[in-house]
């Protein structure tokens, strides 16, 4: 699949699955940028979620068989999506913490050990 358009991307967000067959496939596509991965996956779980809590309100007309088994397929494809987006999201957190800018936040958020340890030189 290529996304060479914005609009060709925004077709298919709406419905990654009728363009994918699974998660790893929309994550290791050479044509998509690290947003664009992440979105496709983010709206395939939101979709999934969806139909599965439509089908759990009783939105879903008569399940037989055939629809409990697709909403155990579609449980189990919602916990491979969600766990290859935590996946993008992990490496993307481990990629900010070597920056520049990752390195002044964790300082920022677990403090300035180095300045602590020189304001303290002097007071006793």
């Amino acid at each position: 699949m290529t996304t060479e358009d914005t609009d060709d991307f925004d077709i298919v967000a709406t419905n990654p699955a009728a363009y994918y067959s699974g998660p790893a496939e929309v994550f290791e596509d050479p044509d998509l940028t690290r947003a664009q991965k992440l979105r496709l996956l983010e709206e395939w779980e939101i979709d999934l979620t969806r139909q599965l809590e439509s089908d759990g309100e009783g939105m879903a007309q008569g399940l037989d068989q055939d629809d409990e088994g697709r909403r155990a397929n579609d449980a189990a494809l919602l916990k491979q999506v969600s766990n290859w987006r935590r996946r993008a999201v992990e490496e993307d957190m481990q990629a900010a913490k070597s920056t520049v800018v990752g390195r002044m936040w964790r300082r920022i958020f677990k403090g300035d050990k180095a300045a602590d340890k020189s304001s303290n030189r002097y007071a006793a």
